[in-house]
Formats: C-alpha cells, sequence, structure tokens
C-alpha cells in the first residue's frame, strides 16, 4: 500500500508540473528541408518586443522523457523557468525539444568512466540546433546570452555542444551527465560551466563530470561544480533549485570571464562520512581494509545511515562487517523487534571503532548484537591484538550506557587454516567479558564449526559468508537471548 501510495503520489507530481509548465511553454514542431521533424516546446518572454533582443535558454532532457507526445520533456528542470520571479527579472527565451524513442542526444554509453565523443553530432542533435537556428530568424535574440543546460542524457547533451562549439554558447549548466575529456581544449575552458552531479550516482558515474572539470582545470578555466551525496541519479531537482543558478546563467556574455561570486557554499560531506587522511587517525591497533571499493562502501553506508538515523532510535543495532551487513533479512527473520544493520563488508575492528559514535550510540539502541574479527585475521592479524580492539569496543558501549545489553557473537569458523586464531580469539572474548552481566555470549562457533574447525559449504557457501541456512541458525542462537531481554517489548516492535 506504501508503495502504492508513492507511485500514486509521483504520478500526481509529474501531472502537476506537465500542466504548469503547458500553460506557458508552447508547443512546436519542427520541420526541416529535407521533412524530417523534431517536437519541441518554446516559452518566449512576457510581453515580448520584438525591438528588444533576449537571451534564450537551450534545455535538453533526459532519457525517460524521450518520445513524440511534445509533453515530457517538460518533467524535470523546465518549470524553473515558469518561476514568477525568474518570468519577471529574467525574461527569456526557453527551447526545450524532445528526443526520439530509441535515439539519444549524444552517440556515447552512459554507464562506464569514460566516453568517446562521435565524430558528428546525432541525428537528434542536428535537429535540436536547427530548432535553435530557426529561433534566430524568427525572434529577436541575444546572441552573446544563449546558454545551455540539460539533465542525464541531457546533461552529456549540454557538454557535447560546449565542447563542439564553444564560441557559441555563453554559459552551460550539465546535470548528472558527462562527456568526453579527450575534446576539451582552451578554447572550451574559456566557458562558463555550473555542473551538478550525487557523488553516489550508480547511472552515471560521478566520474564522468570530476573528469570533465579536471580537464576544463587543466586548460586554465575556472567552472563551478557542485557535488552532491545521497541523491543517487535524481540530482536534478537539488540542481535546478539552487536559488543561485538563474543569477548565474543570466549574468553570462558569450567570450567573458566569469565573474559571479557565489555565496552558495558547495555541498560538502559531514566529517565523520569522509575516509580518514590517515590511518593513524583509527584506534588501535592492527590491520585495516583500506582499498578504494571498501572506502566507497565504507562513506556511503555511513552517510546514509546518518541521513536516515531518525527512523533507527532506539533499534537493536547489528554491528560488525559483511556477514551482517549480508543478513538482508534481519526485520523479517525479528518481526516483532526494531533493528537496524550497521555491517560494512571488510570492515575491520579498528574500523568498528571509529565509527561507534555515529553508527551505533547516536541511536541510542535497546541492545547491540556484536560480530566482528574474522576480517582482522584475515588481513595478518593477531588474536591478542583483535582482542583488545573487541574490548575497547565493549568499553566504549559501557560508558556510553552502562545498563544496555551487548550480544558478543562468536566469530564464526571459516577455513580450515583459521581455526586455531580463530578459537584463541573467541577464548580471550570469552575470558574479557566472563561475570558480566551486561555482556552476553551467542555461542556462533561450535554451531557452525565441523570437526576440524571448519565452517561447512552448505551453511557457508565460500567458507566465510552464511547463506539463509547460515543465518537461519544464527537467528536461532539469537532468539532465546532476545527473549530473556525482552527486547520486542522495549524496542516498541515495528
Amino acid at each position: 500500500m506504501k508503495v502504492l501510495c508513492l507511485f500514486i503520489a509521483t504520478i500526481i507530481t509529474t501531472l502537476a508540473r506537465l500542466a504548469n509548465a503547458a500553460d506557458d511553454y508552447q508547443p512546436r514542431v519542427y520541420t526541416n528541408a529535407s521533412l524530417q521533424t523534431l517536437p519541441y516546446r518554446l516559452l518566449t518572454p512576457r510581453n515580448y518586443n520584438a525591438a528588444q533582443k533576449y537571451p534564450l535558454v537551450l534545455f535538453f532532457h533526459g532519457a525517460g522523457e524521450r518520445g513524440n507526445d511534445n509533453q515530457r520533456q517538460l518533467v524535470h528542470g523546465a518549470s524553473l523557468f515558469l518561476k514568477p520571479e525568474n518570468r519577471d527579472k529574467f525574461p527569456c527565451f526557453v527551447i526545450a525539444p524532445q528526443c526520439p524513442e530509441k535515439e539519444q542526444w549524444v552517440d556515447m554509453p552512459w554507464s562506464g568512466d569514460a566516453g568517446t565523443r562521435p565524430e558528428k553530432p546525432s541525428k537528434a542533435m542536428k535537429l535540436a540546433l536547427e530548432v535553435l537556428q530557426d529561433a534566430g530568424k524568427e525572434f529577436s535574440i541575444d546572441h552573446d546570452r544563449i546558454y545551455v543546460t540539460g539533465l542525464s542524457m541531457g546533461g552529456y547533451a549540454t557538454w557535447d555542444l560546449i565542447t563542439r562549439f564553444p564560441d557559441r554558447f555563453a554559459a552551460a549548466a550539465p546535470v548528472c551527465g558527462g562527456g568526453d575529456e579527450k575534446t576539451i581544449a582552451e578554447p572550451v575552458a574559456k566557458v562558463p560551466v555550473w555542473a551538478f552531479h550525487s557523488e553516489d550516482d550508480t547511472v552515471v558515474k560521478v566520474i564522468r563530470s570530476r573528469n570533465m572539470i579536471a580537464a576544463l582545470q587543466k586548460f586554465g578555466g575556472k567552472p563551478k561544480y557542485f557535488e552532491y551525496f545521497s541523491l543517487g541519479h535524481g540530482s536534478w531537482d537539488k540542481a535546478y533549485s539552487e536559488p543561485e543558478l538563474i543569477p548565474w546563467m543570466f549574468a553570462q556574455r558569450l567570450g567573458q570571464p566569469d565573474t559571479f561570486v557565489l555565496k552558495t557554499h558547495a555541498p560538502e560531506l559531514p566529517d565523520f562520512a569522509k575516509w580518514p587522511a590517515s590511518t593513524n587517525m583509527f584506534p588501535g591497533a592492527g590491520p585495516l581494509q583500506t582499498a578504494d571499493w571498501f572506502q566507497e562502501r565504507w562513506k556511503h553506508q555511513r552517510l546514509n545511515w546518518w541521513l536516515n538515523q531518525q527512523k533507527d532510535k532506539g533499534a537493536v543495532v547489528f554491528l560488525g562487517d559483511s556477514i551482517t551487513e549480508g543478513w538482508n533479512t534481519l526485520a523479517k527473520d525479528f518481526p516483532g523487534i526494531k533493528v537496524a544493520n550497521r555491517g560494512i563488508g571488510g570492515d575491520t575492528t579498528r574500523g568498528v571503532r571509529l565509527r561507534m559514535k555515529e553508527d551505533v550510540e547516536d541511536l541510542n539502541p535497546a541492545a547491540v548484537v556484536l560480530l566482528i574479527g574474522t576480517n582482522d585475521l584475515g588481513l595478518g592479524g593477531k588474536p591478542e591484538t583483535v582482542a583488545e580492539n573487541i574490548k575497547a569496543i565493549l568499553a566504549s558501549l559501557r560508558e556510553h550506557d552502562p545498563r544496555m545489553p551487548v550480544i558478543v557473537c562468536k566469530v564464526m569458523p571459516r577455513q580450515e587454516e583459521f581455526s586455531s586464531r580463530i578459537q584463541r580469539l573467541n577464548e580471550l572474548v570469552d575470558a574479557a567479558i566472563k561475570g558480566d552481566p551486561e555482556f552476553i555470549r551467542c555461542d556462533t562457533w561450535s554451531i557452525f564449526a565441523n570437526q576440524k574447525g571448519a565452517a561447512s559449504a552448505s551453511e557457508f557457501p565460500d567458507l566465510l559468508h552464511p547463506n539463509i541456512r547460515g543465518n537461519a541458525k544464527w537467528k536461532a542462537a539469537l532468539e532465546p537471548i532476545f527473549a530473556q531481554l525482552n527486547l520486542a517489548h522495549s524496542t516498541g516492535g515495528k
């Protein structure tokens, strides 16, 4: 029902946007001498006066708005130019062409880390440029103030045009797009650019914008760049709501440098979500996972948890590495208990120590289920060192709330060669928490280990991560402890 309501709300919002835009954007169809056609919408300045020259914005939609209905291209971004304050203060023409189905503004793949610009513009792009040229004949256009902007596929169009025709556009605002950084040269670098992207975009990777910005800077350009976080691919709503975007754009003149000073500061990740500048900032001793993939995962997970922190307040927090993170049926498996998963694949005890406050303690958990240490051993850590870090984690939890129960799971078995070190680590932790009523041991070793002290492939297919059968055993081991602690009552259920 919740998903259905969200879908209906999205449809209503989309229809409202289209209705508002359709009132002012005039529907047109361009036909050239070869009888090729392209639908487009045209916004004209209020009280248009042919004796006065007006700026023009060429607006390119994304892939989802392709077609021939001559409406969908107005869904995202186009309403920016309809705001009363913009209509009054910045009168202009806006041309919003619609790309046909299965065609692209730029014939370049979107999903990769890089791309090569085709030798010639695409068919749809050629027609859009003809529409622009035709408008210059029909209306009084200020050719020193022609701007281009677009989102996603339209962001690619924006980059494509300024690299091909840097002498035609006074400014460009590409949103979550990309281009071919090899096409950047000094003339292109002189075009004022304000680009936007979200660092967690999985449709068009953020590196596409970063590379274009870096290339502009290499040739002496001074582009503006806002990199958002946790917006995924949908960064256009945020970008087109930037209060200084329109004033910045209309301040630009062809061939002139960008002298507009933004009062708005670029988005910046909270300090805790940034990977530490030095590994010395991680408390304790022992190995760390520092690979690029882990740093990105670590940052994304922590940031998303922080942004959604309120809903996880008072939950039973499962804290650990990929074994915990991979248990993606926690809420289903413990239906009467509010749970929050704070596992990050690849993490070690030192990593957990660093992220205790924001990821765990700020939630004021009803209880914590801790399972950590196997990656330390996998990276060559000594059981004694790992045990000291675990004791420090427990001490931090004790200091935060002396009455909060902490369920300390034994490190699970894996390949046979790890057996003696895992057992030694478990023995050290056993000794450290023995007799402490707030630290409850959960035996997640003996329920899995075979006669050689190794994991079984039927429960750990890769001999490291439990499958559904393995998680079912883990669940069974936790249930009596949860019942004893009356956690369903203390968390208020779901």
